[in-house]
């Protein structure tokens, strides 16, 4: 089997878009209707970054993955950039077959980015739901194999991942259901497992999945629910698990920030911001030594695990 150049294609991913979650704080500010977008689109770029960094690192793949980034530039044509990160994969998963390699087939992450180019191509600018749905089904696949690591979870993948991915294509149905897909999620987790491992961290980005979805039956701000309680605590259990492993221990730190700035936002909006600034900040601090010169040339830092 041929070996991998890869180079940290995640970093510059990882930096737009912060400079987009910043933007999209600042509009709270500026103007409130920019918001939305902006958090959607810092979202969707760190994703991209992060499923090439996993995936598709190798530098044969540049070209395709310099333009998704810079596609992702070009809003209100971000399903452009998803048709390039679909073009990666493709051209990925045809080399590894050539190469004679094999891997557990994680349908909720290699579905995502066709998924992601529909869902932006579909998206009329208010109806936020239909975005969530590839975030949700790369975001519960990616940390399944994570989960299933830390906490000693049967691993699931393949065709066993399919009622999971119907749950999460229903989610634009009513945005209530996010309940329902966490819930199902957790029992599926568990399924054929005989003990559970204790990880805090990987507990608490479940808990956080949990506690806030179904909080936000009685309170509402289901966008919010989801951003701040699943997607947010589940790219932190990804990123710092798959680049910086040795720091993933102190992860539950800005889950807890995450989470509780969803509870707060209904007491005080200024005080919520802050807790998920200092989230952030955290987060950015346990991954540092993947954001550097090296990272990018060589495609992991000095210490990864």
């Amino acid at each position: 089997m041929k070996t991998v150049d890869p180079w940290g294609v995640h970093v510059p991913f990882l930096l737009l878009g912060s400079a987009y979650f910043v933007a999209g704080g600042v509009s709270l500010i500026v103007d409130p209707g920019f918001h939305g977008h902006f958090m959607l689109l810092g979202a969707y770029t760190v994703y991209a970054g992060m499923l090439l960094r996993l995936f598709f690192p190798a530098k044969k793949y540049v070209f395709f993955q310099s333009l998704t980034l810079a596609l992702l530039l070009l809003y209100p044509f971000p399903w452009l950039a998803f048709l390039s990160l679909s073009a990666v994969e493709v051209w990925g998963l045809m080399d590894v077959r050539s190469y004679g390699g094999r891997f557990p087939v994680n349908l909720l992450v290699l579905s995502s980015p066709f998924l992601s180019a529909v869902s932006w191509l579909l998206f009329t600018g208010s109806d936020f739901p239909i975005l969530v749905v590839p975030l949700l089904s790369y975001l519960l696949g990616v940390n399944e194999g994570i989960f299933s690591a830390t906490l000693g979870l049967k691993p699931k993948f393949g065709v066993l991942q399919l009622p999971i991915l119907a749950l999460v294509l229903l989610y634009p149905l009513s945005r209530a259901f996010l309940p329902v897909i966490v819930a199902v999620y957790f029992v599926w987790l568990a399924h054929g497992t005989k003990r559970v491992v204790r990880n805090l961290s990987a507990l608490s980005v479940l808990s956080s999945s949990l506690v806030t979805a179904l909080s936000s039956y009685f309170l509402g701000e289901e966008i919010h629910a989801f951003a701040l309680g699943l997607m947010i605590p589940f790219f932190y259990s990804c990123i710092t698990y798959s680049t910086s492993r040795h720091n993933y221990g102190k992860v539950y730190v800005p889950v807890t920030l995450s989470t509780l700035s969803y509870f707060t936002r209904f007491v005080d909006l200024g005080f919520s911001a802050i807790l998920l600034a200092v989230s952030a900040l955290v987060f950015l601090y346990l991954v540092r030594g993947n954001l550097n010169a090296t990272t990018v040339k060589n495609g992991v830092s000095r210490r990864t695990a």
